[in-house]
């Protein structure tokens, strides 16, 4: 009960607390507690925003409901689901990506162990956060691959973060669910089967720091501090092997070994100055042009920009950011 009462008491006085303490309040959403977060949740939990005067807090949401609240300044302020940021600028939406954390995506099909191959997933469930976001479009693009019709073939259920799409596979209510790492590693110890790795057939950026037009208009200083705050973890997450595989342990309850392979797989992926290859950019932006059946005039410049990033990145004294 006390425990209880001081948690509660200490998220009541927080914001009260932050500005005593002359700190900015930030919040950034994201879909699902993936291995991506990790080097944010790093960061937050070293102190490095606080040290630029940010106070941010990170929180799940829905990729369209966190959409919603940063478009129309409510409640959110950034998003790290830069896929499906993306997708939705394409349509027309005022977000712009300012930074990115992952050059590719971690995602896995995985399935229940009585499915022998991806041709028996014809006519089954198949769980995922949204049908469109990141996660959905790999569950299609891997499920593409097995010679099925992604559109047709399959039944995509959405139910959330990666912790419900977990229950509805143990209790057998899908056959199959698009999972992130670590999550393919639990699955696979609890005796689900990985299909395939998604990465393998989809290549796009992954997550990165989104911000609404009119954030970087009327607040560029804050977002400048973000942008800070940010490749200090980045850099931070690559150097302290030991700290950042612990933190990868406790955050996904993983065993020390364990915790060191998936540390592994993670700087395979991880930006090094917060950028992607522009090439990766316009395969992605024509790639999902023709998802879409976008026909307007857009550039991969229009939605991923680096111009505040490229300011930090040559105040701090790391080698310039791609165009």
């Amino acid at each position: 009960m006390w425990l209880r009462l001081s948690t509660l008491l200490w998220f009541f006085f927080l914001p009260g607390l932050a500005a005593s303490q002359g700190l900015e309040r930030a919040v950034i959403a994201h879909n699902s507690d993936s291995i991506s977060i990790a080097p944010l949740i790093y960061g937050i939990e070293k102190g490095f925003y606080r040290r630029e005067g940010i106070d941010l807090e990170f929180r799940l949401l829905r990729t369209d409901l966190a959409v919603a609240a940063i478009v129309s300044s409510k409640e959110v302020d950034y998003m790290y689901s830069a896929g499906t940021a993306f997708r939705a600028a394409v349509r027309g939406l005022p977000l712009k990506i300012v930074a990115y954390a992952f050059k590719d995506i971690l995602f896995y099909l995985m399935a229940q162990p009585a499915i022998q191959s991806g041709k028996d997933l014809k006519g089954k469930k198949v769980a995922v956060s949204s049908p469109s976001d990141t996660g959905g479009l790999a569950a299609k693009a891997s499920i593409k691959t097995f010679g099925l019709d992604p559109d047709r073939d399959v039944v995509y259920i959405a139910i959330g973060a990666a912790s419900v799409r977990m229950a509805a596979m143990e209790a057998g209510s899908v056959e199959a669910a698009i999972m992130p790492l670590p999550w393919n590693i639990r699955m696979k110890q609890k005796g689900f089967k990985e299909l395939i790795f998604a990465g393998s057939v989809l290549r796009q950026p992954l997550t990165g720091i989104v911000v609404s037009g009119e954030k970087i208009e009327k607040n560029p200083q804050q977002v400048k501090k973000i942008l800070r705050g940010f490749l200090r973890s980045l850099r931070a997450f690559r150097q302290e092997k030991k700290e950042a595989a612990e933190l990868i342990g406790r955050k996904f309850h993983l065993e020390p070994q364990v915790a060191d392979e998936v540390y592994g797989i993670v700087l395979q992926t991880l930006s090094e100055d917060g950028t992607v290859n522009p090439q990766v950019l316009q395969e992605f932006l024509e790639q999902v042009k023709k998802e879409t059946g976008m026909k307007r005039e857009i550039t991969a410049g229009d939605i991923v920009d680096y111009r505040i990033l490229r300011e930090v990145t040559k105040e701090m004294g790391i080698k310039g950011s791609r165009e």
